[in-house]
């Protein structure tokens, strides 16, 4: 690989455009040079000259032979096609959650990435997170000893209804960054879920079978047990933490206020909380990138690799038959 990276990008939605904002400066030895859109989102894009580079075909993003990585960043139904075209022409490949929409198809881009031999980097951007990086700091240490129990929770504003349609559900989407979180901070893998939903807000879920509360009973490979819940309601700003216990302790990975400053009043205290993930996440967001960057660039793997997304999506996958057939599941 050349000593700068450049990229192009397929996909501009939220985080589409986020790492392309990142990529057209705020990552070393990379530069963005061309993204790719729908005919519908283009015209969009080009109405309110708001996109970030300039716009191309993606055959012809593909093709270019001076595109050394490519970040996808489209709709979860489109992964596995975009995935696999940009690892069959040799590109190192950066990609958000999950590998693809079905387990099927996640096994398929998993192999296709194997067989291409390129880089390639999934999109768990909490691993990243200095909260999360040093919770796993302090337990591959020992410093709560033997794993014996985890807890993360996360809690989103809803998405609109067209997106969750595809989106491979609430623990594809939402949860999987709570199952890799389990598996990271850790250590151990997951070996059989039980998990139950219901749908308290939105009632058109229903009519797909997707739920908007969730919450995933797991059994680690040590034998240890965790808990995920997960819920499309949170009025009070976006909210996620995660809690591992030990023989002799236990590490909590949280940061809810957005500046470190409370205000103490009244025999009570108040901060403000983030908002939106993309505004928790910001740095971390960044930092995997440019991580992603790095390691293409030296030669090493990138991580979190395509095995860590095959595997979340597998436990996604057996908490989703788990919820719907009411039944313990062991992941694959």
């Amino acid at each position: 690989m050349p000593a700068n990276l450049t990229f192009g990008v397929v996909g501009l939605g939220r985080m589409g455009q986020l790492h392309a904002a990142n990529l057209n400066g705020a990552i070393a030895g990379a530069r963005l040079k061309a993204a790719s859109v729908d005919d519908e989102h283009c015209r969009r894009l080009e109405a309110d000259g708001s996109a970030p580079c300039p716009l191309v075909d993606l055959d012809d993003l593909i093709d270019d032979p001076e595109i050394d990585a490519v970040a996808v960043v489209s709709p979860t139904a489109l992964h596995r096609e975009h995935i696999e075209r940009c690892v069959a022409a040799g590109k190192a490949v950066f990609a958000e959650k999950p590998l693809a929409g079905t387990m099927a198809d996640t096994l398929a881009v998993a192999a296709a990435v194997r067989a291409a031999g390129v880089p390639f980097q999934i999109g768990f951007q909490r691993r990243y997170d200095p909260s999360y990086a040093h919770a796993r700091e302090l337990i591959a240490e020992g410093a709560i000893g033997d794993i014996e129990m985890f807890r993360g929770i996360t809690c989103d504003a809803i998405p609109p209804v067209d997106y969750l349609r595809t989106s491979g559900g609430l623990f594809h989407d939402l949860g999987v960054h709570d199952i890799d979180a389990a598996r990271f901070l850790t250590g151990q893998e997951i070996v059989a879920v039980h998990a139950t939903g219901a749908v308290l807000i939105e009632p058109e879920l229903a009519t797909f079978d997707d739920v908007d509360h969730g919450i995933v009973t797991m059994r680690f490979s040590n034998g240890g047990l965790g808990v995920i819940q997960n819920s499309w309601r949170a009025p009070y700003g976006y909210d996620i933490r995660a809690e591992v216990h030990g023989t002799l302790g236990k590490v909590i990975a949280e940061v809810d206020a957005r500046e470190p400053a409370a205000l103490y009043a009244g025999r009570s205290f108040a901060f403000r909380r983030h908002h939106l993930f993309v505004e928790r996440f910001a740095e971390a967001y960044r930092v995997e990138l440019q991580a992603f960057a790095d390691a293409v660039r030296a030669g090493r793997a990138p991580s979190p690799g395509v095995e860590d997304g095959l595997r979340a999506t597998a436990v996604a996958d057996a908490a989703t038959r788990s919820r719907i057939d009411d039944r313990w599941v062991d992941v694959a």
